[in-house]
């Protein structure tokens, strides 16, 4: 009896310490899965994640590039440990990185070594920089710039003889701000044999005095009539300005970008960068298919993916294309549905309804997304009707197909954009009457019943399109913060309060900071890694010297990034003295 007593004695204590030490073994995995050790913890902060609940947190633990924890301090502190990096933010604000939804980054680099007019909204000056850059450079047998405000110079119509003062003997090619026009000098015309009896090519337009001569403004592809003389530039020269283009774009909180025309040779520069570990930037490529016959043109696309796959890069993806049905409504070479004010024309699309449809059904059925440049109402309207085409054609895909621009659009069409699931790409720093190209070149054109839907971003965003934003620099500059202040202001960027104009395309600044963030995340197939700081989500972030949500409207452009990180590092940290305070 005593002895069966003590063998049931026995087998309870056995089974009561078995049961303890599954017990302590499962609170030990517990607590290890609940605070593992943090890489980085950032706190006393605003931290807006950007989620869909709009929560604001104080902190965040970061491991091995990823958010452990998004939240009150003493939960994430539970992740610090000895060899954790602490950064006090000392109430700064914290936003998910920003994503440019439209750049040309190897252009904008290539600024950096040519004649950049950027600056510059008066003839005098302008032709100052010219002479000084052609002093500066006698070995170059080309003078090449960029950035030209056409609105400063006689009109938006400056001539060959104007820039003949500046440099007479060496040709100058100029491209305008917008990238549509070049300004070329004498030399320049002499050397591409451009005269009176020189025709329009297709989709371009020679400007001529009033007896047929060539003024030396060349729109759209007659551009090409000059520039097929510059010799090119380098692939090292281009390989730098990306590289140059990267570095100021993590400045400015930028983390991922769509590059919006890249060639063969650009491609290969970005997989040698990606082979090397050396892009700071998450990328989509968009090749640039020529305006051509549809099966020729996705086959050209086609051929250049295969033969350069960007599969295997961490950072790099190229599975879209760029294509173009129209120009800009200051160079009167969109295609609008009316003609231009005070004109007997509008401006030929440069394909057919049925050629177009045609093209982006086969690089839809081929599994591209499409990315379209259209800036006149016809041209917005004509894309969205392509679009519809290849869904009734191929059937309905997440294809994430974008128009970007959209100059002028007809309020008829704006549903559609929800309805067809296209995203709004757009330059919120263009939707201002303080830009010229828009009082002086684009309103006048137009009229006043137009003129009411340019950029109708707020009409785009009440009708739940999805919306992404991005700068098309070098045409306008990459910093982001002027374009999020005329987003909600429609006036600026600068600091005086007025009357917003066409105030029924305003947007709320949650929904602007959306399209740089979540909103260029979806654009980019990242949503469910990237755009929202959430546990489980990259640690892609940038920390801010104001919060964006507090500062008046007139103060949001002169916002400064103090620190971006992409992945859990850090790639690019200002100077800020209080920086210096952390263990960081």
């Amino acid at each position: 009896m005593h002895k069966r007593k003590y063998l049931v004695f026995g087998l309870g204590c056995f089974w009561a310490i078995l049961l303890l030490s599954l017990l302590a073994c499962e609170s030990a995995t517990a607590d290890e899965e609940v605070a593992p050790t943090a890489d980085f913890l950032l706190y006393n902060g605003k931290i807006y994640t950007m989620a869909a609940d709009r929560r604001r947190v104080e902190s965040i633990a970061i491991r091995q590039g990823k958010i452990i924890c998004a939240g009150p301090e003493r939960d994430c502190r539970q992740h610090a440990q000895p060899s954790t990096q602490l950064l006090d933010l000392s109430s700064r604000a914290v936003l998910p990185g920003l994503t440019d939804a439209h750049i040309h980054p190897i252009s904008g680099g290539l600024r950096y070594f040519q004649c950049d007019l950027t600056d510059f909204r008066r003839s005098e000056p302008i032709l100052e920089a010219v002479t000084a850059f052609a002093a500066a450079h006698p070995d170059l047998d080309w003078i090449r710039g960029a950035g030209l405000w056409l609105p400063s110079v006689a009109g938006g119509y400056p001539t060959a003889a104007m820039l003949d003062i500046a440099e007479a003997e060496r040709p100058v090619f100029i491209t305008s701000t917008d990238g549509h026009s070049a300004w070329v000098n004498s030399a320049a015309l002499a050397i591409a044999g451009i005269n009176a009896a020189t025709p329009d090519p297709l989709n371009g337009r020679i400007e001529r005095s009033a007896d047929g001569q060539a003024t030396g403004l060349l729109r759209e592809s007659a551009m090409g009539l000059v520039s097929r003389y510059i010799p090119p530039t380098t692939r090292q020269e281009r390989k730098a300005a990306l590289v140059k283009a990267m570095e100021v774009a993590n400045q400015h909180g930028i983390i991922r970008w769509i590059d919006a025309s890249v060639d063969a040779e650009a491609l290969s520069i970005y997989r040698e960068l990606a082979a090397a570990d050396s892009l700071s930037v998450d990328v989509i490529l968009s090749l640039a298919a020529r305006m051509a016959l549809s099966t020729d043109a996705a086959d050209d696309v086609d051929s250049v993916f295969r033969a350069q796959p960007t599969d295997d890069y961490e950072h790099l993806s190229a599975h879209s294309v760029k294509l173009f049905i129209d120009g800009v409504v200051e160079g009167k070479t969109a295609a609008l549905l009316a003609n231009y004010e005070g004109e007997t024309f509008s401006f030929d699309p440069y394909l057919p309804a049925e050629e177009f449809n045609e093209l982006v059904a086969d690089f839809d059925q081929r599994g591209y997304q499409v990315h379209v440049h259209a800036c006149g109402d016809l041209g917005v309207r004509m894309t969205l009707d392509a679009f519809e085409y290849a869904r009734r054609t191929n059937g309905i895909r997440d294809s994430r197909h974008h128009i970007v621009h959209l100059q002028l659009m007809d309020p008829a069409d704006i549903d559609r954009f929800r309805e067809l699931d296209v995203t709004v790409n757009f330059q919120p720093l263009w939707a201002t009457p303080e830009d010229t190209y828009i009082s002086d070149l684009t309103i006048p054109v137009l009229g006043a019943d137009r003129s009411e839907w340019i950029y109708p971003f707020g009409a785009l965003a009440e009708s739940g399109a999805v919306l992404a934003a991005g700068s098309d620099w070098p045409v306008t500059t990459i910093n982001p913060f002027p374009a999020m202040q005329v987003a909600v202001t429609r006036r600026g960027p600068d600091t005086i309060v007025r009357p917003a104009w066409t105030p029924q395309h305003l947007l709320d600044r949650f929904t602007v900071l959306s399209a740089y963030t979540i909103g260029g995340a979806y654009l980019n197939f990242q949503e469910n890694e990237s755009g929202s700081l959430e546990v489980g989500k990259q640690a892609d972030l940038i920390v801010l010297d104001q919060d964006l949500f507090a500062v008046p409207f007139e103060d949001l452009g002169n916002t400064q990034v103090d620190l971006t990180m992409l992945r859990g590092n850090v790639i690019y940290q200002s100077n800020a003295s209080w920086l210096d305070q952390s263990d960081f």
